[in-house]
């Protein structure tokens, strides 16, 4: 027999690719007589990662055996600090905390997804029973545990039929009566990032560095001959291969920051638009943005004059949308698991079945 749907509210917790923070999302879920359900976004913030912490997330995986396991143990505690601060400073009433956590490690062709962040410590500390860890089970079943946004966008705006999330990747999502499918289509942020801290800054704000460089052919097209533009979708990115072969490249050609910048935000509109046009059985007239690259005016500008080439008209949402998405998700996330509902669509991810994603921890 299945749960009667209530309305719970949930911290959902987002750690992205792109290690600008902690997004934190205050959501109450409520369900409908007819199966849809609404939310309502109570609060939310972004808090940001210290130096040492990003330093920390970036090399976890060269550490030791026992320092890697103290780092885990330490993160789990932090984040789980984190959270019952949040509760404290927005005073409110929570059911349930739903953790996405941070990915140390995705490759899914070997079974392995690692998102560390034990929702056991941080039920023990808020008290509050805890959710995370929603990727394992759908890599087991045999898919890339990836891109789990998907459902989100499926239940909380059924009005919009495709999407553009511009995060540390950038991924889409198109939604059809028969199926919905989506994909990391290219590294986003965690390369316009990378480039503007060499320049001395955390990003390029508004995009004025990449508006002021110039193409560098010889960097899209050593980006343009990599194996994964030419998969088909299922597919999913390691932030992994882009540390260690995406951005390598571009110290390779010598590529002077504000050139690697203003080619990458070219390089991504102009990918956007292939995977659209390969992976689309009809290409959208609309397409939501979202994402901290929708705060790039240069990147927004390249997307939208690639885009509106073929068809596709841009929406921007609100801020609080644009901003937490993702946190919104991984806290629908939590929710769907304790209404025992399935949060993994096979269509997506290629897993022979869906799952109601998540580990379950009693506060």
């Amino acid at each position: 027999m299945e749960n009667e749907l209530i309305p719970l509210t949930v911290i959902g917790m987002m750690s992205g690719s792109s290690l600008d923070g902690m997004d934190i999302c205050v959501c109450k879920f409520i369900p409908h007589q007819d199966g849809s359900i609404s939310h309502e976004i109570i609060a939310a913030d972004t808090i940001e990662y210290e130096a040492e912490w990003i330093d920390h997330l970036n090399n976890a995986l060269h550490f030791s055996v026992s320092d890697y396991f103290s780092f885990v143990a330490d993160y789990s505690y932090y984040i789980g600090i984190m959270a019952k601060d949040f509760i404290d400073v927005y005073d409110v009433d929570v059911d349930l905390i739903s953790s996405h956590g941070h990915t140390l490690d995705h490759r899914p062709q070997d079974g392995i997804s690692i998102q560390i962040g034990d929702p056991g410590v941080i039920a023990a500390l808020t008290h509050i029973d805890t959710v995370a860890d929603f990727r394992v089970q759908d890599v087991t079943l045999g898919g890339q545990g990836a891109p789990i946004i998907p459902i989100a966008e499926k239940v909380l705006w059924p009005e919009i039929k495709s999407f553009i999330n511009l995060g540390g990747i950038a991924n889409i999502s198109i939604h059809s009566d028969e199926s919905i499918i989506a994909w990391d289509t290219i590294p986003c942020n965690q390369v316009l990032n990378d480039q503007a801290m060499i320049l001395g800054a955390e990003y390029d704000e508004n995009g004025d560095w990449a508006k002021e460089g110039t193409y560098h052919d010889g960097l899209a097209d050593a980006w343009d001959q990599l194996e994964y533009f030419g998969l088909d979708f299922p597919k999913s990115l390691d932030n992994n291969w882009i540390k260690e072969v995406y951005l390598p490249i571009i110290s390779d050609l010598r590529v002077a920051p504000k050139d690697a910048l203003h080619t990458a935000c070219h390089h991504i509109a102009i990918q956007i638009k292939k995977d659209l046009q390969r992976n689309a059985q009809r290409l959208p007239n609309k397409i939501m943005l979202t994402g901290g690259g929708a705060h790039n005016k240069y990147l927004v500008h390249c997307i939208e004059k690639q885009l509106l080439s073929i068809g596709i008209e841009i929406i921007i949402p609100s801020e609080v949308v644009v901003n937490y998405k993702e946190a919104v998700m991984t806290a629908l996330l939590g929710y769907l698991h304790a209404m025992d509902i399935p949060s993994t669509i096979p269509s997506v991810t290629g897993a022979d079945r869906p799952t109601i994603a998540g580990k379950y921890c009693k506060g």
